[in-house]
């Protein structure tokens, strides 16, 4: 048994042995050899481009945070300079612009890697382990393939891909026109998109991605398409097939996306095209900005509303003694108020932490539990903004109708070390635009 056993074995052993001696090579090159060529090739590449290159770029391997436009110009010292449309400690101002160092190495692939601090590239992707970073963004990427049109890369932790395109204008002027764009679109504040043929994109209030719900039910499947902004339009991170029609790319032409690129189920160019849309009860976020009437219990007092954020909230001036953050919702034009802290307190020769908290005046509860307070919606005729205030339903059993100001020792608002500031205001009602 032993010698038949064996017999087969030495004879697969040899077998194996002669294939091994007869694999061909695929390369021509070591493995080291092409790397070395692709770090060249990059490097080329990368500091080649005249103007720079415009970079769009989605962080977290859920896409969850849709797409960010960056330009930037290398140079072959290693400096970087980049701008673009998100950014955190650069105020808006895209003309101002981060140079710091870039470097490109290879283990296994070649990445391109951004080794000192970018307010620009690292707002995704911040490397401080004790910082505020949820986008889960890359700051390496690995170069995959290029010309001196487009480089393509990969996210080193995400996967995701980053495409590079050469400017044919400086990074400044590039991303000056992406802002303008996103600040014109955003100018209509739209609940969504419509294409030809009825079907709805809704947008996501922070970030760009589109919602599309295929079966036209908004409780039914859905499908997230993650988009980035260019200078002319958007762009989808993949191509989408919406109604039979396949699209990716979009120009920005009498306030409607028209595509660029749309395939119908047959692969022919075809046209395509989506067009905003608002709720019934839209009101643009301009029309709240004024002075304004509020009753509450029967008394009036008058009020001014103020932009804070735009698009997002405002500053409400002043109710007892205090300006309030009013939020807006372009979905359906509600305002709302909850519970906030509204700033220091001195009382004894102490400063302590003033808070509004929502209160349910007829039983006498008031509670500090975030995202509680009411929700402000038109009930006006003719035109006339009529705010009529009511509670937004996130308080349990409870009812919020009015306001209570109280303060403590602490920022941290608890059941105990609680003052009361004599600033109680009870019973809201409506608030009308003058």
């Amino acid at each position: 048994m032993k010698k038949l056993f064996l017999i087969p074995i030495l004879a697969l052993t040899l077998a194996l042995s002669g294939c091994v001696n007869e694999v061909e090579e695929v390369f021509e090159t070591p493995a080291s050899e092409r790397l070395d060529q692709m770090m060249k090739e990059c490097q080329q590449l990368l500091t080649a481009a005249e103007h720079g290159w415009m970079i769009q770029y989605y962080p977290s391997s859920s896409l969850a945070y849709g797409g960010s436009t960056y330009a930037a110009k290398f140079e072959k010292n290693g400096d970087v300079t980049v701008t673009g449309d998100v950014a955190p400690n650069t105020t808006g101002d895209v003309k101002k612009t981060v140079t710091s160092h870039y470097s490109i190495n290879s283990s296994s692939s070649v990445v391109l890697t951004f080794d000192t601090f970018n307010d620009y590239i690292h707002y995704w992707s911040d490397p401080d382990p004790y910082s505020d970073n949820k986008f889960e963004g890359d700051f390496e990427w690995a170069y995959v393939e290029g010309d001196a049109k487009q480089m393509i890369f990969r996210g080193i932790k995400t996967d995701n891909k980053v495409v590079f395109t050469a400017l044919d204008t400086d990074i400044v002027s590039a991303i000056e026109s992406v802002v303008n764009l996103k600040y014109e679109v955003s100018d209509k504040l739209y609940m969504g998109y419509k294409t030809d043929g009825g079907a709805e994109l809704y947008d996501d209030a922070l970030y760009s991605v589109l919602t599309y719900y295929p079966d036209g039910n908004t409780e039914g499947a859905y499908q997230k398409i993650p988009y980035a902004y260019t200078p002319t339009g958007i762009t989808f991170y993949d191509p989408v097939t919406i109604g039979g029609v396949t699209v990716q790319n979009f120009a920005w032409q009498d306030g409607a996306f028209v595509a660029t690129d749309a395939k119908s189920a047959s692969g022919a160019a075809t046209e395509a095209k989506i067009e905003g849309f608002h709720s019934e009860e839209f009101i643009h976020y301009d029309d709240f900005i004024g002075d304004w009437t509020i009753v509450r219990n029967g008394v009036s007092m008058d009020v001014t509303l103020t932009e804070k954020v735009r698009y997002q909230s405002y500053t409400l001036s002043k109710i007892a003694g205090f300006d309030l953050e009013v939020g807006y919702s372009k979905t359906d034009g509600s305002l709302s108020i909850v519970f906030q802290y509204v700033g220091r307190y001195k009382t004894g020769g102490v400063n302590y932490y003033a808070y509004m908290c929502p209160w349910d005046a007829k039983p006498g509860y008031l509670t500090w539990s975030q995202g509680v307070g009411f929700v402000l919606k038109n009930i006006g005729e003719d035109g006339q903004l009529v705010m009529e205030f009511g509670d937004n339903g996130k308080w349990g059993s409870y009812t919020c109708t009015s306001m209570f100001f109280a303060c403590w020792p602490t920022n941290t608002p608890g059941s105990s070390g609680r003052k009361t500031i004599n600033n109680t205001m009870t019973y809201f009602q409506t608030m009308t635009k003058k």
